[in-house]
């Protein structure tokens, strides 16, 4: 299996060309399995401003196998990072154990049996309470920062909270008592959200040249209840609207999960994010879906409160076992 780390920009100019990546040691049980201990426990990194200066670190990483060629299926993990910069942590108003809500906790951890059939899976490493790469760049909030930076006007994530780089935890509480310095924006824009949408976009288009079409699958997790207490399905696919996934697709991908007895949703309360909407289209060679998947199945606080999340671990070992399948499903049908 291969590892690729950081990577500059690449535009749709550069799908012919994919050498060159940087390449790193990762987990070496990675492909395939679970990777996880028998506890559930997965503990944050603190990492220093010196480590992430360093050539040596990496924002993102790409599990995929040692194969020629590529999968016409892309897998993206956006919010699942455990790593914290040392400067969030000193400059927010809250513990570490308080902004852990914002994961999606464990889903990376959940993916390994993708890369068995050929999926790249680009994960993000660092913490969305640092900063959420499944934004626009210019999701920003002015009222965050010490003088204006440059904001696209705000969406309704922005007004709510939970822009690009978030100004409430998962439990609505303020991360910062002080404003930041606005050239924060955009070192950390530079730091993740640059490096993991050049890598996404590599990935599909090595897919994409190879097969002449690509679908991205961005997985997430969702709390096991929406605001109104009301109960959601195991599994939230989401289509933006029905705008980037043709019909077809998207029936057999429910079918998949309905017979795996998992009950799903269409679009509510999750259609689609950032990178749904950016690398899918209707009736075109690149489409995409979104995947929230209920955390009740998984995990032993799925409400992720401010005590330390676990996994439960036969839960998660079947879920795994599930989503490898759905991966060789997806490959099979696109490459036919």
């Amino acid at each position: 299996m291969t590892d690729l780390a950081r990577n500059q920009p690449i535009t749709e100019d550069d799908q012919n060309d994919h050498s060159g990546q940087l390449t790193h040691a990762c987990e070496p049980d990675a492909l395939g399995t679970l990777l996880i201990d028998e506890s559930g426990a997965l503990p944050v990194n603190i990492i220093s401003t010196e480590e992430m200066q360093s050539p040596a670190y990496s924002p993102l990483s790409v599990r995929q196998a040692d194969t020629p060629i590529p999968a016409p299926v892309v897998a993206s993990c956006p919010h699942a990072g455990r790593d914290y910069p040392a400067e969030l942590v000193d400059a927010a108003s809250l513990p570490v154990a308080h902004m852990r809500g914002l994961e999606d906790f464990a889903v990376d951890q959940l993916l390994g049996g993708l890369s068995q059939h050929g999926i790249a899976t680009v994960i993000n490493h660092i913490a969305r309470a640092y900063i959420d790469v499944n934004r626009p760049a210019g999701a920003l909030d002015n009222a965050m920062f010490d003088t204006p930076v440059d904001a696209d006007k705000p969406s309704r994530h922005v007004s709510a909270g939970y822009g690009l780089i978030p100004r409430l935890s998962a439990m609505r509480k303020p991360l910062y008592s002080a404003s930041l310095p606005s050239e924060e924006a955009e070192r950390r824009i530079n730091v993740a959200h640059l490096p993991y949408h050049s890598m996404l976009m590599a990935q599909i288009s090595a897919a994409k040249a190879e097969h002449g079409h690509c679908l991205l699958v961005d997985f997430h997790s969702m709390p096991p209840r929406d605001r109104t207490n009301r109960k959601l399905a195991d599994v939230v696919l989401g289509d933006c609207l029905g705008s980037t996934l043709d019909t077809g697709l998207a029936n057999s991908i429910g079918d998949f999960f309905r017979d795996a007895g998992l009950s799903i949703a269409w679009n509510e309360p999750y259609a689609g994010g950032h990178i749904t909407r950016t690398h899918g289209r209707l009736g075109t060679k690149k489409q995409s879906v979104q995947i929230e998947i209920n955390r009740d199945i998984y995990m032993q606080d799925a409400a992720l409160s401010a005590r330390e999340p676990f996994v439960n671990v036969a839960n998660a070992q079947e879920l795994h076992s599930v989503i490898g399948r759905f991966g060789a499903y997806l490959v099979e049908m696109r490459s036919n």
